[in-house]
């Protein structure tokens, strides 16, 4: 069987023919693997329900509106918790009341690397490591990599005022 980097992420899966996201930068495996992952994770740690949008940061697509927007209010999410302090189930209402008048998106040159854990290292704790841990450090790791981005996120939430 033949292996493939993730376009997103980098981390080399076996190539299978499966699903993907219309405008998520993913692989087959890796989407995969991330579907399963996300849907089998409990909640461990408030840090749990910022996996997608670590995930989602971390696969931004090409440059075009879905991926942008998508890739925005994802980076966003991962300020107002991390960076503000905002309590994560207060999150969904939060990106509501932005998203009813979403600042001028516009695409962010990814990091390179994107983040220095994958959602390949959250499964492998999920299979018997320390998960919180492992999802803090793949959280905290993506949104520390988006570090030359964080004004222009900052500027979106000051532009919106969704806290």
């Amino acid at each position: 069987m033949s292996v493939t980097p993730c376009p997103g992420c980098g981390e080399v899966l076996k190539d299978i023919d499966g699903a993907t996201h219309a405008y998520v930068g993913a692989s087959s495996a890796c989407w995969t693997r991330f579907a399963e992952t996300n849907a089998s994770l409990p909640p461990v740690t408030p840090l749990r329900r910022l996996v997608t949008d670590a995930y989602m940061v971390q696969h931004p697509g090409v440059p075009e509106r879905r991926a942008i927007q998508s890739v925005g209010v994802h980076l966003v999410a991962l300020c107002l918790v991390l960076e503000h302090g905002l309590p994560v189930e207060h999150l969904s209402d939060t990106l509501g009341r932005m998203l009813a008048r979403p600042p001028a998106w516009r695409w962010l040159e990814p990091p390179d690397p994107n983040g220095d854990t994958t959602i390949g290292d959250v499964a492998a704790a999920r299979d018997g490591g320390d998960l919180a841990g492992a999802i803090e450090r793949y959280v905290r790791g993506v949104w520390s990599s988006w570090a030359t981005h964080h004004a222009t996120v900052e500027g979106w939430v000051r532009d919106t005022g969704p806290v």
